[in-house]
């Protein structure tokens, strides 16, 4: 009788530890992603939509540009818009990509005829417009984002923090260049 009681206390002991591991690696591990998270929170609710919104301005001034323009512009144009929305689920790739597309847009749009891209009202200037405005509010957004992704990296950097981080793939990276 005594051989099975220390048999059923080890494995009592035994389960007991696996389950504290598991509670503190799992509790820990929520705690972690929930921390990396809070950019990409802001990201997806505040930046991604006007992200969308200057690639779609940037489609229309392709359309438009089409056949105005020289081909070298528009393929340039057209992959950085390409690149800006293969990025959509990253956002420090989407920045990065944001950047070549401002850059192709604003050539593409000054390459454009003058009474079509200067018209009060035209479509061409509509479009340049939201795109301009939406790289405006972006910039103002992504000191917010960083800020929070910098304060998320901080607290991910110690002990045990960073094991958990690594273990739970939860990791943050600000919107540079």
């Amino acid at each position: 009788m005594k051989h099975r009681l220390s048999e059923n206390r080890a494995l009592g002991v035994t389960a007991l530890c696996c389950a504290i591991l598991v509670g503190v690696l799992g509790i820990g591990c929520a705690k972690v992603r929930a921390v990396a998270q809070a950019p990409a929170d802001y990201y997806r609710t505040s930046m991604s939509a006007d992200f969308a919104a200057r690639e779609a301005a940037a489609g229309s001034l392709l359309a438009l540009a089409e056949g105005n323009v020289d081909d070298s512009l528009l393929q340039s144009a057209q992959a950085a818009l390409d690149e800006s929305c293969a990025a959509a689920d990253d956002p420090a790739a989407r920045y990065a990509a944001g950047l070549s597309l401002k850059t192709a847009v604003e050539l593409l749009y000054n390459a454009m005829p003058a009474d079509e891209r200067d018209g009060q009202g035209s479509p061409a200037q509509m479009a340049w417009s939201e795109f301009t405005s939406r790289t405006a509010i972006l910039s103002h957004a992504v000191p917010e984002y960083n800020e929070l992704a910098r304060t998320a990296a901080q607290k991910l950097s110690g002990f045990p923090a960073q094991l958990l981080a690594d273990l739970a793939g939860a990791h943050t990276e600000e919107m540079t260049a």
